[in-house]
């Protein structure tokens, strides 16, 4: 078999992050990648073995003989014929998940390959429906198949919801009468996402005394990697909206705010991350002040606050905004959120101006 340049046969980039999936075929595999920021100066790579087409390597040794190609499986890690196969490559296509940082390989409807939110982490790249055991390229996905197809029937039914040309009208009309309910009737409304889907918005309103920013939209795509630190409840702290409350006499700080809502309502999907209760960002705009604090909304006891229903059978978690010090952010950090919330006024730790927020 002449060797050649590998062959791309699929490129795609995934709907709301920075991530570029591509499928390649060598002379001797099949690959699949996931290319991080591939723009940036620093851009980050996960590849996942599909398959091999040729006779499979004795050893890892053997596997990394030559330098430069895509190495092959070794031969106690290979599920198929161990003299190779061959794919249907008319018949591949790539499926985003629903946070948009993973992504699945199939064929028809079955299920190949995947590179899940935590490739990368503990010399894990993927899974194969190929590979047998935990191989050096690839881990063995017979056992995870159901899972796996449940994600790509979640993720096809989350995606194709966008198809419908009246979705975000839907969506702002939801929000508009979970927060018009809480507050009356909004005073402001900016878009926030810089006419790049998905769309979001910045709600303002104000009640007793109090003024209120919060975000619109910013749950129908979960944040990426919740699974990660929530396990099986993941996908009750996956959505969120922002919020920022604050007394009349700090109006003049709200668009410093809104600007700053408006960054981190991309930000989980532009870093990989997520925002959660008890996180931290530097922030140094207000004086005296250093960090922003998040907390989740479920997790206060404040009587009077929006109140959403599910959205996908999901809860929508609502994110406030809370300025801290430096010496807080320590606090945190050494004896945790829920220490450091113990001794505060919950119903009112989220409006600056309040007692506990000053």
């Amino acid at each position: 078999m002449d060797e050649r340049e590998p062959e791309v046969l699929l490129e795609e980039w995934s709907p709301v992050a920075d991530i570029q999936a591509v499928v390649e075929k060598t002379d001797k595999n099949y690959y699949m990648y996931l290319w991080i920021n591939p723009e940036s100066p620093e851009p980050e790579i996960r590849s996942c073995w599909i398959c091999n087409r040729v006779n499979a390597p004795k050893d890892i040794k053997e596997a990394f003989a030559i330098e430069g190609e895509a190495p092959c499986m070794p031969a106690e890690f290979v599920a198929h014929d161990i003299n190779g196969i061959e794919l249907d490559d008319s018949s591949l296509s790539i499926e985003w998940f629903e946070e948009g940082d993973a992504a699945a390989l199939l064929s028809g409807d079955k299920i190949l390959a995947v590179i899940p939110c935590f490739s990368g982490y503990n010399g894990f790249d993927g899974y194969s429906i190929y590979a047998k055991g935990t191989g050096p390229f690839a881990w063995e996905l017979e056992q995870a198949v159901p899972r796996f197809e449940d994600e790509v029937k979640r993720s096809r039914a989350a995606w194709s919801f966008f198809d419908d040309e009246d979705y975000w009208k839907n969506i702002r009309n939801f929000h508009l009468e979970t927060l018009n309910k809480f507050f009356g009737k909004e005073e402001k409304y900016y878009a926030i996402d810089g006419g790049v889907f998905p769309p979001k918005a910045l709600v303002q309103g104000r009640k007793d005394g109090i003024l209120y920013g919060i975000t619109l939209g910013v749950s129908m795509i979960p944040m990426p990697k919740v699974e990660m630190n929530y396990q099986d409840e993941y996908r009750d702290f996956r959505r969120m909206e922002l919020g920022f409350a604050c007394t009349e006499e700090y109006e003049e700080q709200l668009n410093m705010f809104f600007s700053t809502i408006s960054w981190l309502a991309a930000y989980p999907w532009k870093a990989q991350t997520f925002l959660g209760h008890g996180h931290t960002i530097p922030f140094n705009n207000i004086k005296g002040k250093e960090f922003i604090l998040f907390l989740n909304d479920r997790k206060l006891k404040i009587s009077d606050s929006p109140e959403y229903a599910d959205y996908r059978g999901e809860k929508i978690n609502l994110l406030w905004l809370v300025p801290i010090t430096q010496k807080d952010k320590e606090f945190i950090e050494n004896n945790g959120v829920d220490e450091y919330l113990k001794d505060k006024d919950l119903s009112k730790i989220h409006v600056l101006g309040s007692s506990n927020c000053e």
